[in-house]
């Protein structure tokens, strides 16, 4: 047998336990808890129920978890190459130089897409049911569709911790971030037409997802021209709460933070440009044909209006992004939606004094017509 020099044998057997604190110390580094850092919000958003009444009233719409297969891959191609209609609907998202589109063809086979877009790992998400499209920051794991349905609307599962949060008020319902907000970025709902103007440098989602489906076909219906469930006032799936106060399917914008929730009605807003209610106002982007939010906490501010997009607040103009206000996320989707979460919703009007609060009671004499592509 050969002998082993005692020195050497001293010094490995020193060296294993330093080694293993070291190997300990880089899976810490590196491993579990880099992989649990999914971005949560600050404070948690204003629901309109309780918790265990959403956990509760959650349903199956069909296919199990993962059923509808998420694209974690995604794979862009350049504008000029996208076989697009300028009618078309596509989620724009624009993030430290770069501007990508989501077509809504191909969104409504897969409702999400697990991205990185500017050095930042985001989850892009569409609900067909309720017209919603929201972005996460989703930090080093991947969302998932649950095949659970709240409301009509998405219910997302993150793969590492397996919570399960609604899509609308992006709050976890079970698992262990029940009750904690995900960390929202702003996506545009609007037709290809309008965001290769605004970004005709976009990239496009390719229909090179890694699954075979036909891109060409809508399960739901149509955007262009609009028809199908988008149009009709009928609902798939039952709600917590329903008001005939607009026509189901009418597109509108909302808002929440910790305390309250908001919404205006897109076609109001594109006609007036700003909106008000007791807490917030909202401002029309002509580009892209909707709105963003502003919290006014209850102070009487005063935007105006002018050509080009432009607004004037306190002898200053700005864009309609870029008020210097406190902007809350604004959720583009279909007002029955919006109303099954947040039914005492501050309702957006011309003026403060004519603003008001929730729907209950509130029954117009029947719905108001179908939405139209903005």
């Amino acid at each position: 047998m050969n002998s082993v020099n005692p020195t050497l044998k001293m010094a490995a057997v020193l060296l294993v336990p330093v080694l293993a604190l070291f190997a300990s110390q880089m899976i810490l580094a590196s491993g579990p808890a880099k992989n649990q850092s999914l971005p949560l919000a600050n404070a948690p958003y204003v629901l309109g129920d309780k918790i265990d009444a959403y956990s509760d009233f959650m349903m199956s719409g069909g296919p199990p978890p993962d059923g509808i297969p998420s694209v974690d891959r995604p794979d862009f191609i350049n504008a000029l190459r996208a076989r697009l209609d300028p009618g078309d609907m596509v989620i724009g998202v624009y993030h430290r130089g770069e501007a990508r589109a989501y077509p809504q063809n191909i969104m409504v086979h897969h409702e999400i897409v697990n991205d990185e877009i500017g050095g930042l790992n985001v989850a892009i998400t569409y609900c067909p049911l309720t017209a919603t499209s929201q972005g996460f920051k989703r930090g080093n794991t991947t969302f998932g569709v649950s095949g659970q349905l709240l409301n009509s609307n998405m219910v997302i599962f993150d793969r590492e911790s397996k919570s399960y949060f609604s899509q609308i008020n992006a709050t976890g319902l079970r698992g262990r971030h029940r009750g904690r907000s995900l960390d929202e970025i702003n996506l545009i709902w609007t037709t290809w037409g309008r965001w290769s103007a605004e970004h005709p440098e976009t990239k496009v989602l390719s229909e090179r997802t890694g699954h075979l489906r036909n891109y060409n076909r809508d399960p739901y219906g149509s955007y262009n021209p609009i028809g199908g469930y988008y149009s009709q006032s009928r609902t798939t799936f039952p709600l917590m709460h329903e008001s005939e106060r607009h026509h189901s399917k009418k597109m509108i914008v909302g808002g929440r933070n910790a305390q309250r929730s908001v919404y205006f009605v897109l076609e109001e807003l594109a006609r007036e440009k700003v909106l008000y209610s007791d807490n917030f106002l909202a401002v029309y982007h002509p580009g892209y044909g909707t709105g963003y939010i502003y919290e006014t906490g209850g102070r009487d501010i005063r935007i105006e209006a002018h050509a080009g997009g432009r607004y004037d607040f306190e002898g200053q103009h700005y864009a309609a992004a870029d008020l210097p206000l406190d902007s809350v996320i604004p959720v583009d989707g279909f007002f029955f939606a919006w109303n099954a979460f947040y039914p005492n919703s501050e309702r957006g009007t011309v003026s403060t004094a004519s603003s008001s609060r929730g729907s209950d009671g509130a029954v117009s004499s029947g719905p108001s017509g179908p939405p139209g592509v903005r």
